[in-house]
């Protein structure tokens, strides 16, 4: 991995990460840990997809570990996460928040280069997820998706290149208006949905037509949870 020349923008730690390769190939294995400290500020980005390409023989695995300590902030919005015909790719995630700390992340996925016609020509994308607040389980995701099974079908019946979207966010007193304003951004060629956890904690999910209309949406979500929050939006990139 590369890690760009972090910055602080007086009010956060913002470093790009980003694979220093053209992307994942057979056989790599990626191992990540992030831990914010007490008091700590840091926005993890990156300034472009990653790319996972064909593999002929074996699969690529990434793991993250992040701890987010008391009174500590760590947003997570990598960019898009593109599996090329032919990967097989795996990931899992381990998320820890204490108490008083806030967290934000984000994780979108197209299906493919579809711009190049190769849409859910992917051998298979297999994610797992968990998040604790406090030492205690809040959220476990586990899924697979395979082009040929019922559920991808059924999804690419309503959406061809459907892109989907997930985001987390702990920490902060969410108020039921948040979460109706983020329902009312559904609309046909988007779909959203939210729900509140077992924490002060909410989890979302979108799915959309194409990957312009999964980004107006995700925009004015992060906006909406930067606002409850009480944070200014920070900018990704060097001004």
């Amino acid at each position: 991995m590369h890690i760009g020349k972090p910055w602080w923008d007086r009010d956060l730690l913002i470093v790009n990460a980003i694979n220093s390769t053209a992307g994942l190939f057979s056989g790599d294995v990626i191992d990540t840990s992030i831990e914010v400290q007490s008091g700590a500020q840091m926005l993890v980005t990156s300034p472009s997809a990653t790319r996972a390409h064909r593999m002929p023989a074996g699969s690529a695995a990434v793991r993250q570990s992040i701890r987010v300590a008391s009174g500590g902030w760590l947003e997570l919005l990598p960019a898009l996460f593109i599996p090329h015909a032919g990967s097989d790719y795996f990931q899992e995630t381990s998320v820890r928040i204490e108490p008083a700390a806030r967290f934000l992340s984000f994780e979108t996925f197209v299906p493919g280069r579809v711009a190049s016609g190769e849409a859910w020509q992917f051998t298979r994308f297999e994610s797992r997820f968990q998040i604790s607040y406090d030492s205690r389980p809040v959220a476990r995701e586990t899924y697979t998706l395979t082009p040929q099974s019922p559920s991808v079908q059924a999804l690419r019946n309503q959406f061809p290149a459907a892109c989907h979207a997930t985001s987390y966010a702990a920490g902060a007193d969410f108020p039921d208006g948040l979460l109706a304003a983020i329902s009312a951004l559904h609309h046909p060629a988007c779909w959203i949905g939210c729900t509140r956890l077992d924490a002060p904690a909410i989890a979302i999910r979108l799915v959309a037509a194409d990957n312009i209309q999964l980004s107006r949406t995700l925009t004015i979500v992060r906006d909406l949870l930067h606002q409850a929050f009480g944070r200014p939006v920070p900018p990704l990139r060097r001004s």
